[in-house]
């Protein structure tokens, strides 16, 4: 869902974007290089905060070995609740 919304496929072809690697970690356009929130063990409760952090470690390029080369701009889209709590940010660097 969140690859269609991001803009990153037309409405329900986000299974493109996987298969062809547009959102493998060295693709185009990676999605959760550090194996995301589930792959953190799912802070409930923290799990923006945690989005976050990983966007701004990108950016300052402190990721260590889920760094994205050349990442200077992270979007985050977070969840919650029944589905009807939505956040987003874009976290990036001048540089």
């Amino acid at each position: 869902m969140a690859i269609d919304h991001f803009g990153i496929t037309e409405p329900g072809e986000s299974w493109k974007a996987i298969e062809d690697g547009t959102i493998a970690f060295d693709g185009k356009l990676p999605i959760n290089p550090s194996g995301g929130l589930i792959g953190a063990g799912h802070p409930v409760g923290a799990t923006g905060v945690r989005q976050l952090l990983d966007a701004h470690r990108q950016v300052v390029g402190s990721a260590g070995a889920y760094q994205v080369a050349g990442a200077r701009r992270v979007a985050t889209l977070n969840l919650g609740g029944s589905g009807t709590t939505s956040a987003c940010f874009v976290v990036g660097s001048a540089s």
